[in-house]
């Protein structure tokens, strides 16, 4: 195992034992780094602390600790959780995402929503395109329902609560307009 997949598991292990802060964030752009979706060198060495910013994990190692955090968060869909796979655009984090928002394993909390439709918002709608089957009929109309319902949510609160109402609204619209633009039906 190399010295970034060991720093992978370090920081996977630290996440899934409740320590937040920092080390979700470092995680995902780690993640994110190692996927397709990678943005330059530049990008991260301006985001990330100096012992991190040169770290690459494997393929193996990075699908590896994906699975991880999916499975973690259906069953404790924490905010850090679902924010450490948000940028990676894996099948296994977008599937995650949308089935702790059809079928959540408690009740959710407004940033855990939030963090999840975003993942949706962000990666669902380009992925229906390229396959109509990555998601059966059921699970895409449930989907839609719970967006429409989500779109509805007031915007009442202060501080975080208001950001999240408002954050919810906004990608609830952005989703079912992104299916439109796609050609996707939305019944």
């Amino acid at each position: 195992m190399t010295p970034a997949d060991q720093t992978a598991f370090d920081l996977t292990n630290k996440l899934v034992a409740g320590e937040d802060g920092e080390v979700s964030s470092h995680l995902a752009m780690l993640l994110e780094k190692s996927s397709p979706l990678a943005d330059s060198e530049e990008h991260y060495r301006c985001i990330l602390p100096p012992e991190l910013a040169g770290l690459t994990f494997s393929a193996e190692t990075r699908d590896q600790i994906i699975a991880i955090l999916c499975a973690e968060i259906l069953r404790n869909p924490k905010e850090s959780l679902i924010a450490a796979i948000s940028f990676t655009g894996a099948d296994s984090a977008i599937k995650t995402a949308v089935k702790i928002l059809i079928t959540p394993p408690r009740m959710l909390t407004l940033g855990e929503i939030w963090g999840a439709l975003s993942l949706v918002t962000k990666f669902l709608p380009y992925r229906l395109s390229d396959d109509v089957e990555f998601l059966s009929k059921t699970e895409l109309e449930r989907l839609i329902q719970r967006v429409r319902e989500l779109k509805s949510i007031e915007e009442g609160g202060a501080g975080e609560e208001r950001s999240a109402r408002v954050g919810i609204k906004v990608h609830a619209a952005e989703f079912l307009r992104s299916l439109s633009l796609y050609g996707i039906v939305v019944v």
